[in-house]
């Protein structure tokens, strides 16, 4: 599945799905991977009790964004998406 952005402007979140739902009644964990990932913004792991990787939340997203545009020196904050959720999988597998 394509990563799925979807962007809060109210709370300036972002939620990044990369799985369908999950199901129902299943306990999902938040874990925090901003350091490994080597960003200032707090980038946060969802994962089900059973350890399937879910999506990311990004808080912050407008300073994440001028982040990764500064450090990467990309406009296309999706495709650096792909690559950061591929970290991720690698973090919390």
């Amino acid at each position: 599945m394509k990563p799925e952005l979807t962007y809060d402007r109210t709370t300036n979140v972002a939620y990044v799905d990369v799985c369908a739902k999950p199901a129902p009644n299943v306990r999902i964990d938040v874990i925090d991977v901003t350091e490994g990932l080597g960003f200032k913004t707090q980038i946060l792991a969802r994962m089900d009790e059973n350890g399937e990787f879910l999506g990311v939340i990004i808080e912050d997203f407008s300073a994440f964004k001028r982040e990764m545009r500064r450090k990467y020196l990309t406009l296309a904050v999706e495709k650096l998406l792909e690559l950061i959720i591929s970290k991720v999988r690698e973090l919390t597998s």
